[in-house]
């Protein structure tokens, strides 16, 4: 399938070198026309009739070269489109018996994945102890659109499933993640979880191109005691990346930010043979299998959980701030309206009742002050 993209891709290339080419002759060879008509044609003579072009292939090389190229994008798009259709039913298949195997509702109660484009697949699930519900993307090759497809080719980008897993509130929270060496530092810069609460947790539980952040290390060999070790270390192995979070992958913008226990993994899709399947199928049980380890097996000492709340104390008190200050602001705003709303009272009333209601508020500021003095002395 590869080299047929790669042939499709070269044909479609081909071509519009070729209408380049000829749209070149073409404009050579009127260019050459009018140059010879300016120096033969005599100044007093007149014009000659105008000939008949021969119609012949050959003028028509640009058009040709243009409907051709045309011709093949329509092709590639149905061949390609069809062939990601092919390829979903047959990762279909296993997910399908995977999650209903593990959550009593899986996708709209018919099939569980659904198109959201012509390379991309969505599926939800929901109804299982230890999360409250799981979502994914299934992401295949661009082979309908060249230009993406070529994009995909050059940067190496590989077929495969990202799992995201919400989890239960009551589950541990904490960060970890086993990332690919050559991923890692693409990571610390892009995810606020990571870079803010894990570092680089070294072991040889795992293989020299894998990298483990974690925030300490009793959360580092609860997990890989899980069989992750084995998950990322197997030859065969189709796990890629495996993060847990209770922290925002993006560093928040306001107090009011959500914070969810989250499972994300990321599977490589095999070639659709029998033991490529079976890979592939063992991999996402684990995925699943790792939400029930998380919730019973991961238990940490109290002395590590203070720890890492004082660790998310440190980092949001910065958002504890803003959030004190909004609600300072708001309790003004209540008196200051509030103040507004009797000032407007005190205008409809009569002179005596005026003086009555300025002496009675003189009071009670007097009153005010002397409490803040006195709150200040204690």
């Amino acid at each position: 399938m590869l080299q047929l993209s790669k042939l499709s891709l070269l044909s479609l290339g081909w071509s519009a070198l070729l209408a380049a080419k000829a749209a070149g002759d073409e404009l050579e060879g009127a260019a050459g026309s009018n140059t010879q008509a300016s120096t033969t044609a005599a100044p007093t003579s007149l014009p000659p009739a105008a000939a008949v072009p021969e119609l012949t292939l050959a003028n028509y090389r640009l058009e040709l070269l243009m409907i051709t190229a045309a011709v093949g994008l329509v092709a590639n798009y149905f061949y390609g489109s069809r062939r990601n259709t092919v390829l979903a039913s047959v990762w279909e298949k296993p997910i399908t018996d995977v999650l209903q195997a593990n959550f009593s509702a899986v996708g709209n109660g018919h099939q569980a994945l659904e198109w959201d484009s012509a390379a991309d697949l969505l599926f939800y699930a929901s109804g299982r102890r230890h999360c409250k519900y799981a979502q994914g993307h299934l992401m295949l090759t661009a082979r309908q659109d060249p230009i993406a497809l070529l994009n995909d080719l050059t940067a190496n980008n590989y077929e495969k499933l990202q799992v995201e897993v919400t989890l239960n509130e009551d589950v541990p929270g904490f960060v970890f993640a086993a990332v690919s060496r050559k991923r890692s530092k693409a990571v610390v810069r892009d995810r606020y979880d990571v870079s803010t609460f894990a570092k680089v947790s070294a072991s040889d539980r795992v293989p020299t191109d894998i990298v483990l952040f974690s925030e300490h290390s009793d959360v580092t060999t609860q997990l890989l005691d899980s069989g992750l070790d084995q998950a990322l270390s197997e030859e065969s192995s189709l796990l890629e990346e495996v993060f847990v979070t209770d922290s925002p992958a993006e560093k928040p913008e306001s107090h009011d930010f959500k914070r969810e226990k989250r499972l994300l993994a990321t599977i490589r899709l095999p070639s659709p043979t029998e033991a490529g399947i079976a890979n592939f199928r063992k991999a996402l049980e684990y995925v699943f299998y790792l939400v029930d380890y998380i919730g019973e097996g991961v238990s940490l000492r109290p002395e590590t959980t203070r720890k890492l709340a004082k660790a998310r104390d440190e980092a949001f008190k910065e958002f504890a701030r803003m959030a004190e200050m909004e609600k300072q602001e708001a309790l003004a705003k209540i008196v200051a309206d509030k103040r507004r709303a009797e000032l407007e009272e005190v205008k409809k009333m009569t002179p005596e009742q005026q003086r009555k209601w300025e002496e009675k508020d003189r009071k009670r500021q007097l009153k005010k002050e002397q409490s803040k003095r006195t709150r200040r002395v204690k």
